[in-house]
Order: structure tokens, then sequence, then C-alpha cells
């Protein structure tokens, strides 16, 4: 019922990540965490992990039951301001990341295209390590 998405806070694509999720995935409730350039903190901040894991572990996972995370980027962001492909490697370490740290989930990179266009890059299942 509830999934955990990791995202930019740019209000131009949240809508159209949850609307994906909701529609491709078999989630009703989307916990949605947000930060300016979410994935890039992820990959470069060894502790940020650790400052959202109240929201991720503590909320989501542990009280909402959410057995899947979802990190996305997108196209044109200015809280990690690259090129598509530099920000789509650094989805799929993200994915990578959180899945080692929180293998009893399964975790799924997004990115979306300035066209609304999303693009899985990474998917782990909670069998994967």
């Amino acid at each position: 019922m509830f999934c955990t998405l990791v995202c930019c806070m740019d209000g131009r694509f949240i809508h159209i990540v949850n609307k994906y999720i909701r529609s491709n995935y078999r989630y009703t409730f989307v916990d949605t965490i947000t930060d300016a350039g979410a994935v890039n903190k992820i990959v470069s901040d060894e502790n940020y992990l650790k400052s959202i894991e109240d929201k991720v572990v503590l909320i989501s996972v542990n009280k909402h039951n959410s057995d899947h995370i979802f990190v996305a980027g997108h196209s044109d962001c200015a809280g990690c301001p690259t090129d598509d492909e530099t920000q789509k490697g650094y989805i799929r370490q993200a994915a990578e990341k959180m899945h080692k740290d929180l293998p009893h989930e399964a975790v799924t990179g997004l990115f979306v295209y300035e066209n609304g266009e999303i693009e899985v890059l990474a998917d782990y299942d909670i069998s994967d390590n």
C-alpha cells in the first residue's frame, strides 16, 4: 500500500513521479521525502542517508510498512546542476547505495525528462544483494 520516494523538491516533477509510481506499481500512497538535488546528496554526502533515516526507516518503512524505495532525479535540476547523463549516474549510484544500506527494501532509480517521460535506471529487488 505504501512506498517511499526520495527525490528533488522541484514541483515540476514531484507530481509526475508520484503519478507514475501509483500507475505502474501496486502502491496507493507514496511517502515523499524531498530535498534540492537529493540524489547528488545521497552519493556525495556520507551522512545524508543518516539525516533522512528517521523519515525513510522509522516512519515510512516501520510505521507505513513501505517495502519499496524510489530514488528520482530529473533534467534541469537546480540542486544538482549537471547534464542528464551525469545526473543519471548519480541516480544509479544512489539507488545502489540505498539498496546496500536497506537490503530489506526494493529500490528503483528513476530519471524524469523535461517532457515528463520517465526512465527506469536501476531496479533492485529485496532479494538482490
